[in-house]
Parts: structure tokens; C-alpha cells; sequence
């Protein structure tokens, strides 16, 4: 075993990269959806059963890997499994009662747990063996930081209790009543330390609980979600001045937004993340109007959170074209790094909406950090009205973009522009875009000059892995067919893109095929063969 592997520093830099490489899995995943992220992530996403090999290899991986499998737990089930007659705990008919020192010498990894992710516990023995065998002097779990809890029953409060004391970050469940009654008045005092919370559940509550919860925080928190109930004005004013807040989730609704807007100074000062949920886009930009993080002066826009670094938000229903220009008019003064805004309302509520690509562009230095740029509009009755030349101003704005996705909702843009875009954004691993791929569009000389003058330079992208075109993007010959350009039409296609990305290895249809859904399927098996054949030769 090479020396370097000795070093501890080096095996948890290399642990911790496979543990969570379920994660990159799911980035690359055509079905993932752009879902509003949660504060703490599913333990699930994790890789443990790779770890667990690791840990099986040799002893000096054992201690590490081990470690890192305990500090994120899906249940104390493995901690418990541990114990000497460990079978009466599942069995259901009877509860594991041990002294403190046999607790603890019999979970030597307990200290170690840094994130629990707890679900039911339905016999109730899990939680009968914490409560009898908890230490008395100390904390059961005393490195515990994380916690997402959906057991709503008035009975896991006290084994809930046993976890507080030490957790930065806690997701919590409160649909049940008798429960959110119960924890929410004293959880500044039994969770002293809390500097993230996540409110879960589809409930109907006074928010008046929640805002007194709040307010026993002087310094406010730095994340805060409460995705699952439409956040009202009074509450959003409590958290508008939190000095500290970075993280922000919200569903927002009409009464959300206040009849007079707020003036109190610094509002949303510290906030990078803003994730929202919302029926439709019109809401959203009233709530910038309404906390000042948007303004306008002299008929062009100015965004108050300075900070804001990205821009998440997941509307119920469809928007008007207007709605849409509006919105992305107002994003063009942010220095943002992602922005993702889709559409997830059903086909028989859709809008015909048309809208332009360009005034996004309309400020372009302000995007020149941009790395996500996904705008999924409707896709049944929604159009991105793209031109080549919005494609090339946008790759000479971003260069950093690494995720482009419009859904295929847009009009078909050139090869030429496609070539451009992905060669000057060195790391652009995604794309999903609508192309014109007919056969005279290979020989043609649409914007050749503009591209030209920046094209000499670039290399092929060495980065991109998916590229999405749906089976409406035209791939057909018109015309007289040039053999000087294009020889053949199932392979020059093919080979135009293997040079341009030598490492994609397929195409991929987001869309229904529509009637060139099998020709592209035969650009996508050549392509896989070109990089098959380009891996033999290296």
C-alpha cells in the first residue's frame, strides 16, 4: 500500500469523497428533478455500503471508515445492534435495560454521531432502550449536531429531549398538535444552541406559535425553512432583520406580502440562498418589492442582498408572458451563481406563454459569476424565445456555467452556437437545450464571423457528460446535401459533437420523440461509439 495512504488526513479526504458520491450520482440523473432543497440532506443519499468495503479492506482503514458510517445514522439501530442481547430490542415483547457504564462501553462509536436521521420507532423498544439506558451524568450523544425527526407522537418526546441539548440544525415535524404544542414554546431552552431549523408537515397552525419561537432568538438563526405552510407578512418580519440569516425557504402566497412594504434598514443583509415555493412568479417579485431586496430607480432595477448568491424557486402554477419578462428583467441586477426557476403545474391549467431569452442579458457583467442557469417554463404550451446570438453573448458572459438547462422549451438554436457555447465554458457538465440540427445547418455560416473571432482559441469540452434535445429538435436533411460538409447524415452529425465534447457518449430526449426521436437515437449510438473507440485508442 503506497505510504500516503498511511496518513488519516488523506483517508478522510478520500472517504468522505466516496461516501457522498451517491449525491454526484444524483446530479447526473436525467430524471433528477429540481426539487427545493431541504437544510439536511436524506442520510440515504449516502454511499455507506462502499465505506462499509473500505472498511473491510485492512485495519488501517478500518477505524476511519467506521467513524465516518457512525457520524451519519439513518436510526440508532446500528448503535443498539451492538449491545449484548441486542435481539430482545426488535423483537417487539421486550426493552434492553443496562446501566450507564454498560451503555457506554458497549457503543464505543456513539460519540461519534454527529447526524440522526430518525423515523418511527412503532413498538416503542428503540425508545424504551435509550430512556433506561441514557446516561444520567452525561449526554447519550454528545457530538450530535444534526437531527431530522418525523416521529410526531406525544411519546417520543422524551427520547426526542435526550437530543437536543447539542444540535446546531434540527428538522422537525410538526403536523401533529398535542406535539407542536409540546415542543415549540420551550425549544429555545432544550436546544440552546440551535442555529438552523427546518419546520416540516402539512399542518394548520396559528403562526403565532412560530413567531413566539422566533423571537426567542435576539440574534436570530442562520437557516430557516418553513416550506409547507404559506408564511405570513408578520412572520416574515421577524426574520427580515435576523443578522446572521444565510439560508432562507419560504412558500409564499398573497398573504404573504404586506399592504405597505417594510422599511426597517438592513433587511435580508447576510442571505446567499433563497428558496422558494409559490403559486405563481408574480408573487415572488412582490416580495422583493415588499422586503425592499428589489428596487427600482430611474427605470432600471438594484437589489438590496448584496450577498445573494442563489435564486431557487419552484412555481405551482402557469405564467404569463409578461410575467416571466418581468422577472427576468428584475434578475439582471444580481451577481447571482445559480438560478433556477421552474414551472410545475399540470397540462390542463396551462397558459400559452411566449417570452424572450435577452433580457437576461441585459446587464451582462452582473452574470459574470453565473454557474446554474435552469429556466423550465411549461413545456405544453411555454416558449424561450432563443436566438444564436443570446447563446453567444451568454457563453462570453458566463464562462464559469456549468449547468445550462432550458428544459428544451426553447427555439432551436444552431450547432454553431451549441459548438461555442460548449467549448467556451470550459466547465458546462449539462445542457439541455432545443438545436437545429438539420444537415445544410452544418455547411451554413449564420454568425461564422462572430464565432469565428473567439473560436480560434478554444478546446473541446473535456467536462460535458449529458446533453439533452428532446425529440422535437429538427435533425433532417433541406436542400441540396453538401458532401463537402456533410457527407452523411447519421455521421457527420456524431462527429461534429464528439469534437466539440469528446467525452459525451449519448444523447439524451427529455421530451416525447416527435418524429425525429429515431434519428437522433442513431446520432446517439454513433456518438457512443466514437468515444468507445477514442477510449480503445488512448
Amino acid at each position: 500500500m503506497h505510504r500516503c495512504l498511511l496518513l488519516d488526513e488523506i483517508l478522510e479526504v478520500i472517504f468522505d469523497f466516496v461516501f457522498n458520491s451517491m449525491k454526484l450520482v444524483d446530479l447526473r440523473s436525467a430524471s433528477n428533478c429540481h426539487q427545493i432543497p431541504y437544510i439536511l440532506p436524506s442520510c440515504y443519499h449516502h454511499d455507506r455500503r462502499s465505506v462499509f468495503c473500505l472498511a473491510l479492506t485492512c485495519h488501517a482503514f478500518r477505524d476511519i471508515a467506521f467513524g465516518l458510517l457512525y457520524s451519519h445514522l439513518c436510526s440508532v439501530r446500528p448503535l443498539i445492534k451492538s449491545l449484548p442481547h441486542s435481539e430482545l430490542v426488535f423483537s417487539g415483547t421486550a426493552s434492553l435495560v443496562l446501566t450507564s457504564e454498560q451503555f457506554n462501553s458497549s457503543i464505543p462509536y456513539a460519540a461519534r454521531v454527529k447526524f440522526l436521521f430518525m423515523q418511527y420507532d412503532y413498538h416503542g423498544t428503540v425508545y424504551a432502550t435509550l430512556l433506561a439506558s441514557a446516561p444520567k451524568d452525561t449526554l447519550i450523544f454528545p457530538n450530535l449536531r444534526s437531527l431530522t425527526w418525523y416521529d410526531g407522537r406525544i411519546t417520543s418526546i422524551p427520547v426526542l429531549r435526550l437530543f437536543l441539548p447539542t444540535l446546531e440544525t434540527l428538522s422537525i415535524d410538526i403536523t401533529e398538535t398535542s406535539f407542536r404544542q409540546a415542543i415549540i414554546p420551550d425549544l429555545h431552552i432544550t436546544a440552546p444552541h440551535l442555529k438552523a431549523l427546518e419546520l416540516m408537515g402539512n399542518y394548520v397552525a396559528t403562526q403565532s406559535e412560530i413567531k413566539s419561537l422566533l423571537l426567542t432568538y435576539p440574534e436570530g438563526l442562520t437557516k430557516f425553512s418553513f416550506q409547507y405552510c404559506t408564511i405570513s407578512s408578520g412572520l416574515l418580519d421577524v426574520i427580515a432583520t435576523w443578522p446572521r440569516l444565510r439560508w432562507l425557504t419560504l412558500q409564499l402566497g398573497p398573504e404573504s406580502i404586506p399592504s405597505v412594504p417594510f422599511h426597517a434598514p438592513q433587511m435580508f443583509q447576510a442571505l446567499t440562498h433563497l428558496n422558494i415555493s409559490c403559486n405563481n412568479l408574480g408573487i415572488f417579485t412582490s416580495f422583493l418589492r415588499a422586503f425592499r431586496m428589489l428596487r427600482m430607480d430611474s427605470d432600471t432595477y438594484s437589489l438590496g442582498c448584496s450577498n445573494l448568491k442563489t435564486i431557487h424557486i419552484n412555481a405551482k402554477e402557469c405564467n404569463t408572458s409578461s410575467t416571466w419578462s418581468e422577472l427576468l428583467s428584475s434578475l439582471t441586477c444580481t451577481k447571482l451563481e445559480h438560478l433556477i426557476i421552474e414551472e410545475l403545474c399540470d397540462w390542463f391549467s396551462c397558459t400559452l406563454a411566449v417570452f424572450d431569452f435577452h433580457p437576461l442579458l441585459a446587464h451582462p457583467i452582473a452574470l459574470a459569476e453565473l454557474k446554474t442557469l435552469v429556466l423550465i417554463p411549461n413545456g405544453y404550451t411555454s416558449t424561450i424565445t432563443l436566438t444564436d446570438t443570446d447563446i453567444i453573448t451568454l457563453a462570453r458572459t458566463c464562462p464559469y456555467l456549468t449547468v445550462l438547462d432550458l428544459g428544451v422549451r426553447n427555439t432551436p438554436i444552431s450547432l454553431y452556437a451549441l459548438n461555442f457555447l460548449v467549448r467556451r465554458c470550459r466547465e458546462l457538465r449539462r445542457a439541455s437545450v432545443c438545436v437545429n440540427a438539420e444537415l445544410d445547418a452544418l455547411g451554413r455560416t449564420l454568425l461564422k464571423n462572430d464565432v469565428d473571432n473567439d473560436q480560434g482559441g478554444l478546446q473541446p469540452n473535456m467536462q460535458l457528460f449529458q446533453l439533452h434535445i428532446g425529440g422535437k429538435s429538427p435533425i433532417a436533411c433541406v436542400g441540396p446535401l453538401r458532401p463537402s460538409t456533410a457527407p452523411d447524415l447519421m455521421m457527420s452529425i456524431p462527429r461534429f459533437l464528439h469534437m466539440m465534447a469528446p467525452r459525451l457518449e449519448s444523447i439524451m430526449k427529455i421530451l416525447p420523440e416527435g418524429k425525429y426521436g429515431r434519428r437522433w437515437e442513431m446520432v446517439s449510438d454513433a456518438l457512443s461509439v466514437m468515444v468507445k473507440d477514442s477510449a480503445k485508442e488512448s
